[in-house]
């Protein structure tokens, strides 16, 4: 049988479909999952399921919605830093077959953004430039400016817009690729406005906006103008959080859809402070006020200034609190760490409190965790608790809110900082006092604890809520989403208020009374080293880096 031009006409189909499978446009879908809490693998692994599913249904029911789109979702476990999104580039670069030159979207999702309608969401893509150097999320702004970004653009920072990451992020392949480009080929050449890493969106938002400009590859452009910048183009398919069904917004006919949106991301966080534990997830271990030690950090000319606001506030909610001082004020009363004050630092006030409160809590079984608090601290004691029961109090465990040093660089490290509170569970701290020192008594303590707990295996596992600085600090939307746990300082503050308004708190209170303490010795002497071991062998000389307050943010 003569079948010649029928296996002509065979080849040229297969050929067809293989040219076509070669330059079908890509929409990568990257899902950011943190190793810890161990529940969040789950949520990881939930959401990449739900987004395939989806696409799936719209293979069979839809394909015309989603076209020549070939969509790619990878679920990035992050490792040490891939926090930051920027030093996550270079995995994603060397990973060849997710970025490619055919990708034409980037979504990056965390493991708890939502994805509502992968429908919606690729006809908005429909509707954008691809090849544009651009990247849409629901946009943050400032109300004034804030350390935790570095003060940057102080005289007017209200129009610099920064994305929600909870609630995701879509960048062109265009900006996406030549991002990474710039990360991974011209590292030391970067701009960064810190060593500090502390709000990954609003640090994203400026790298791009110090880095690149839409006219990169065209020599005759060189303004400097707004115009010549890359800025967050907010995005109303990406929402702060869902709409309710009875909301009016949306009701509205003109309203668009919620294509993503961020959900809580503590288990405990859409739910009032008085939920009682039976409300909530089945692995959580009750946990009260009662289980908690709250060691707080104080110094004597601010006893009459700051004690009185926590035993007006939060201190009725707990039965153990201590103040560590560097003078016994028996009208407290106080505890002496035999350390002097110092301006910054506080490496060595900070072990010896560690020491003293290990004495101090002794055999009792009901302790389970410790606090260390700033005396200008104010936090909640039922959501602190609540926060506690999702996680083993048997374990080394490290929580609070996360920040980093020098993350694209081998000697990063990550920590918690002080002010917002750090938790520890008590064989953590017990490894600490055995195993941690200081370079210096005025190193920063926050980190060198951090430094120290990266050293021995121990990662800093953030926690939603916990909050370095003060409300007007953070936009509005993130505090709405995950109830706020703790802030830090006073100043420009009403105390009350805060504690009233955020933290759910009743004014009024009356503390119970602490008892006074025995004599206690704080002769033990601190075993400070000039040098901290580093993995592999040898040593960091954090000394040189770490002593001078310029390398501190204390806030």
């Amino acid at each position: 049988m003569y079948v010649g031009p029928y296996r002509s006409i065979l080849w040229l189909v297969c050929f067809l479909i293989l040219c076509r499978a070669k330059t079908d446009p890509e929409v990568l879908l990257v899902i950011s999952c943190p190793p810890y809490p161990r529940h969040i693998q789950d949520e990881c692994f939930t959401l990449a399921g739900r987004i395939r599913e989806q696409h799936r249904q719209l293979n069979l029911t839809e394909h015309a919605v989603l076209g020549d789109y070939v969509v790619k979702v990878h679920v990035m476990h992050e490792l040490f830093n891939y926090w930051t999104l920027l030093d996550a580039l270079p995995h994603l670069r060397s990973q060849s077959r997710l970025l490619t030159t055919r990708t034409d979207w980037v979504i990056w999702c965390q493991h708890n953004t939502h994805l509502a309608s992968l429908r919606d969401l690729l006809q908005h893509l429909r509707g954008q430039n691809h090849d544009e150097l651009a990247f849409y999320g629901h946009a943050l702004y400032d109300t004034e400016a804030t350390i935790i970004h570095h003060f940057w653009n102080y005289k007017d920072p209200r129009w610099f817009p920064y994305p929600m990451l909870s609630a995701g992020l879509v960048f062109t392949g265009s900006l996406f690729k030549r991002l990474t480009e710039l990360v991974v080929l011209n590292a030391q050449n970067n701009k960064r406005p810190s060593e500090f890493s502390i709000d990954a969106s609003h640090e994203l938002a400026r790298f791009i906006f110090d880095n690149l400009r839409p006219d990169d590859n065209d020599p005759e452009h060189c303004e400097t103008s707004l115009s010549r910048k890359i800025i967050l183009k907010n995005a109303p398919y990406i929402c702060p959080m869902a709409i309710p069904a009875q909301s009016p917004k949306s009701l509205t006919g003109g309203a668009p859809s919620c294509a993503l949106y961020a959900k809580p991301k503590e288990p405990y966080a859409s739910m009032p402070a008085s939920t009682t534990l039976g409300d909530r997830k089945e692995h959580c271990v009750h946990t009260t006020g009662s289980n908690l030690y709250f060691a707080i950090k104080t110094c004597a000319k601010f006893h009459k200034e700051r004690i009185p606001i926590i035993e007006r506030t939060w201190a009725a909610d707990t039965r153990y609190r201590r103040y560590y001082s560097d003078v016994a004020d028996d009208g407290i009363p106080t505890i002496s760490t035999g350390i002097p004050n110092v301006q910054t630092g506080h490496c060595a006030k900070t072990m010896a409190i560690l020491q003293l409160s290990l004495k101090d809590i002794g055999e009792q079984s009901d302790i389970r965790w410790l606090m260390l608090v700033d005396d200008d601290t104010l936090l909640s004691v039922p959501r602190v608790s609540a926060l506690l029961s999702c996680h083993n109090h048997s374990e080394l465990v490290y929580l609070g809110q996360r920040y980093g040093y020098r993350l694209y660089a081998p000697d990063g490290f990550n920590y918690h900082t002080g002010g917002a509170g750090i938790l520890l569970s008590l064989p953590l701290v017990r490894l600490i006092v055995d195993r941690c020192s200081c370079p210096s008594p005025s190193a920063p303590d926050d980190m060198i604890l951090g430094y120290c707990l990266q050293v021995l295996g121990v990662p800093a596992v953030p926690a939603a809520g916990m909050h370095q600085a003060r409300p007007q600090d953070y936009a509005r939307e993130l505090l709405q989403l995950d109830p706020p746990v703790s802030f830090h300082k006073f100043w420009g503050t009403e105390p009350d208020h805060t504690y009233s308004r955020w933290l759910g708190g009743k004014l009024g209170n009356r503390s119970a009374p602490l008892t006074a303490d025995k004599e206690r010795s704080a002769s033990a002497s601190l075993h400070l080293l000039g040098r901290l071991p580093v993995p592999g062998g040898g040593v960091l000389p954090l000394q040189a880096v770490l002593e001078s307050p310029g390398k501190h943010l204390d806030l």
